[in-house]
């Protein structure tokens, strides 16, 4: 019988450095990957160990290399647990904490599975996400860590569906453990109760007997079922608990000052407000009377929208900009400082990438992640760090409906989805001391130019959602204060079978997306 071959990340320290361990008392080849160098490490993991930083960009292409400089061309199990922790208010992160959060606990497990995936399909082998707890849990004080979580399992979740028959996914979530990521991102060590968090090498066993039973997704001990039970199924009420919590424990908000509009003005600003729901929803602010400002990259498209818009009375600025490049970032800021204080922030702007993941092109896949994930987080941190959002105001994230279904062929789509919800659900708790309010859109088909042009089908289109009516639903939404959203029957109808009958949904979404698009490439081989 062959050796087997697993690579591990993260390596080099707490759960990972377990995991070698086990797997070398087992007698498995074990490619270990982390960022140390080789002579700190114990000389059993130095003749298979790669050396490199998960967080910069030619990662997976090192580690390709280093197996293939070693005649590795079957890979029997890939585990993901290099990961970075966060810790502290959503302001105070900045955009290169952000950068660094997402490229090592998202980007990276979702190059490196790219660029591995022939050798694991070879192999017939098994992909393991280790996750989170804090993926299903609003978690103010580790937003974005939650939010990568999050998009990890969305993504995995995806995939799953894409690689069944050739590779397994599953996706293993821990609790907190003892290890030293909570010291090196300045959490409190006595508050959160470090000390009597299990040990790493505890951890380790539980996951390794977790991904042998095979599970898609396994979450290690008791109450840490019970907390993701409770955030999945009891997702209202446990956020209402931790709001509360959160504004008991807050210290009073400092009272910063703001320039009052004139009365009864108030201003709603829209990323990708030249096309879509975003178009939508500032149209339909236009017809109340507010002023609108419109965030896009098409200049002409957005001038002339608001061309239309002013003829209507009201006060319309665009501001051209690519959200995916940090410079318009700021720039979009800049500019944002000189008018009143957004009452409603719509995060609209976003792209897809429909095909196999086997076969996609992987720097389009990194836009998508920046521009519907990154993006929208960056903005918030500087929007709250400059004090741009006027008392009360309501940030709206547009997710997806795919939050609870999956979109098998668009998986890394997903993840962005996946996360910003996770995000926004933190947030919320996190803002609440203040009283601003995060509403979560999840829309299902809607009959967009964006959706005509991703759908691998669109032969009934006619049967999609309205964008002005789904504008209406927002802004009804944002009136009452509400949290969440899901428009339309069907879609809250498919929403809680995704919930409850995760595999009738999973079937459903294959043969609705996945079974019109083409197989090529390593896949088409292994049919």
């Amino acid at each position: 019988m062959a050796r087997q071959q697993v690579l591990i990340t993260g390596a080099t320290d707490g759960i990972g450095l377990a995991l070698v361990q086990i797997y070398l008392a087992r007698g498995v080849r074990v490619i270990a990957v982390g960022r140390r160098p080789a002579s700190a490490l114990p000389a059993v993991l130095r003749p298979d160990y790669c050396r490199v930083d998960l967080a910069q960009p030619f990662a997976p292409a090192v580690v390709a290399s280093f197996l293939h400089q070693r005649g590795l061309n079957t890979l029997d199990q890939l585990i993901h647990c290099a990961g970075v922790g966060s810790y502290g208010p959503v302001m105070a992160q900045t955009s290169t904490e952000l950068a660094t959060l997402l490229q090592t606990n998202l980007y990276a497990p979702i190059a490196l599975t790219h660029a591995l995936l022939p050798l694991l399909i070879t192999a017939h082998g098994r992909i393991v996400f280790i996750g989170s707890v804090a993926a299903a849990l609003p978690v103010p004080a580790y937003a974005v860590y939650g939010a990568t979580k999050a998009a990890l399992e969305g993504f995995a979740r995806s995939l799953r569906v894409e690689l069944a028959g050739h590779v397994m996914v599953q996706v293993i979530h821990p609790g907190a453990t003892r290890t030293a990521m909570h010291h090196k991102v300045g959490a409190p060590l006595d508050q959160i109760g470090w000390q009597r968090f299990p040990p790493p090498e505890r951890v380790a066993r539980q996951l390794v007997r977790a991904s042998e039973r095979g599970t898609a997704v396994a979450t290690l001990g008791a109450g840490n079922r019970i907390m993701r039970f409770a955030g999945i199924y009891l997702g209202k009420s446990v956020e209402r608990v931790v709001r509360t919590r959160t504004i008991r424990q807050a210290s009073p908000p400092a009272q910063l000052p703001v320039l009052a509009p004139p009365q009864g003005l108030r201003h709603c600003v829209v990323t990708g407000g030249a096309d879509g729901i975003g178009r939508a929803i500032a149209e339909r602010y236009v017809t109340e009377g507010w002023i609108v400002t419109l965030i896009d990259r098409d200049r002409a498209r957005a001038d002339e929208i608001a061309r239309v818009m002013r003829a209507q009375g009201t006060a319309v600025t665009v501001i051209e900009a690519d959200l995916i490049q940090a410079v318009d970032r700021d720039r979009v800021l800049q500019q944002l400082a000189a008018l009143p204080p957004a009452d409603v922030f719509v995060h609209s702007a976003g792209i897809s990438l429909v095909g196999r993941f086997a076969q996609s092109d992987l720097p389009r896949q990194q836009a998508v992640l920046e521009l519907n994930l990154y993006a929208p987080m960056d903005l918030t941190a500087g929007l709250l760090r400059q004090n741009l959002l006027a008392p009360g105001a309501t940030l709206v994230m547009i997710a997806s409906l795919s939050v609870y279904t999956g979109y098998p062929g668009a998986s890394v789509y997903a993840a962005s989805k996946d996360g910003l919800a996770a995000y926004a659900r933190s947030l919320r708790a996190a803002l609440s001391p203040q009283g601003l309010n995060v509403l979560t859109v999840y829309p299902g088909p809607t009959r967009t130019a964006h959706a005509r042009r991703y759908s691998p089908d669109n032969r009934r289109e006619r049967r999609r959602m309205r964008p002005t009516h789904l504008a209406n639903l927002i802004v009804a939404a944002v009136q009452r204060r509400a949290t969440s959203l899901i428009p339309g029957f069907a879609n809250r109808l498919l929403a809680t079978s995704g919930r409850f009958l995760p595999s009738l949904t999973e079937t459903l979404m294959q043969q609705a997306i996945l079974k019109k698009l083409p197989v090529t490439g390593v896949l088409s081989n292994q049919e």
